[in-house]
């Protein structure tokens, strides 16, 4: 008996302090999955595809950015002020449409209040598959996302969550550290220490070669870009008109335009650019723009850190060309626009890029 009564008071401790361990994650919840930031304790924003999904429920807003690494330089405070909104920021670096969109389904779901979704469009992403997700970025923590509350396990369990996260914050607070919570201007924003200028982006380019062959808009590519665009951003617009849909595709460098008229691929990308455009027009409520004609700015390496990613300045910059309605694409003028892209990007004398090199830069 003895023995037995031992044993039951051990397995009644054990449950006992697993329920306390457990506790403390459930009531600090540094991933927001239970509740918003508990008043007292300082929450910082450095996890995105754990912290999100919270953030997307608990969180007070009207009006959302999303997107990419493209994104994650954008400041919440300059959107705020231009549109009157009270925003958030919930970027997915390297998440691909379907990742998006999901995420501004559940946004609304969760959200009756969201009225504005600010959001660019990966030009590289054009071409995928329509239900493409980001498996090789670690593990995804699904048990954050679903309903399933068993398998919430993962989290309340955790024993990284529970000591290297919420009992340092339970720690800082006690010492005095002022509460708060990471802002969404500096939340997963890259600029600290990244180098700008034709140097980073060109690298050890020495030549463009010409292209071996081009690459076509086939109707196998061209019903490809159908089912990425009418799935995974016309059909929320369509489900949701009351809400306001500032989408862009993202202004790449003239760098990149060079590797893919290398790789014969820049009628195929401005094509079904343009087959994108037109099934993205249906929507009243989709503000579609492209800044790929602001010349002076693709073209300036200085404003850029590889091939793709721009500095956070442009970042302000395409705010203010929202609120401004600047390159905006409507029926009226898509045709005009694509017309001058494509004359621009074929014809452009990409081997100039490579005399004209400036030395790395680092602009904050």
């Amino acid at each position: 008996m003895n023995s037995k009564k031992w044993l039951i008071m051990m397995i009644g401790s054990a449950a006992t302090a697993m329920v306390a361990l457990a506790s403390v994650v459930v009531v600090v919840d540094p991933y927001f999955h239970y509740h918003g930031p508990v008043e007292g304790l300082y929450y910082e924003l450095n996890n995105e595809r754990s912290q999100n999904d919270g953030i997307i429920k608990h969180f007070d807003y009207d009006a959302m950015i999303i997107g990419t690494s493209m994104a994650e330089n954008f400041k919440t405070s300059e959107l705020d002020e231009l549109f009157g909104v009270n925003s958030i920021k919930v970027t997915f670096a390297g998440g691909t449409y379907k990742e998006q969109d999901d995420n501004i389904v559940n946004a609304i779901a969760c959200n009756p209040d969201l009225k504005m979704v600010v959001r660019p469009l990966d030009y590289a992403y054009l071409l995928d598959d329509a239900n493409r997700v980001r498996d090789d970025l670690g593990t995804y923590p699904a048990y954050l996302y679903d309903q399933n509350p068993f398998n919430d396990v993962n989290y309340i369990f955790n024993k990284e969550i529970l000591f290297s996260i919420c009992l340092p914050m339970i720690r800082d607070a006690k010492a005095g550290k002022a509460a708060g919570i990471t802002s969404f201007d500096e939340y997963s924003n890259w600029m600290e220490g990244t180098e700008f200028g034709a140097d980073v982006v060109l690298g050890d380019r020495t030549s463009y070669a010409e292209p071996e062959q081009i690459q076509p808009f086939v109707d196998e590519v061209k019903q490809m870009v159908y089912e990425n665009i009418t799935q995974n951003v016309v059909a929320t617009a369509k489900a949701n008109p009351d809400v306001q849909f500032y989408y862009y595709l993202t202004p790449y460098s003239v760098a990149w335009w060079g590797s893919q008229k290398e790789l014969g691929t820049v009628d195929r990308f401005i094509s079904a650019e343009e087959y994108a455009i037109e099934l993205m027009l249906e929507c009243d409520n989709i503000h579609l723009f492209s800044f790929n004609t602001e010349f002076d700015m693709t073209c300036d390496l200085n404003n850029y850190s590889d091939e793709c990613h721009h500095g956070d300045w442009i970042n302000s910059q395409i705010l203010a060309w929202l609120y401004a309605g600047t390159d905006e694409l409507t029926e009226a003028n898509y045709k005009e626009y694509i017309a001058l892209e494509r004359k621009f990007y074929t014809t452009y004398d990409y081997d100039s890029l490579l005399t004209n090199t400036n030395t790395n830069s680092v602009r904050k």
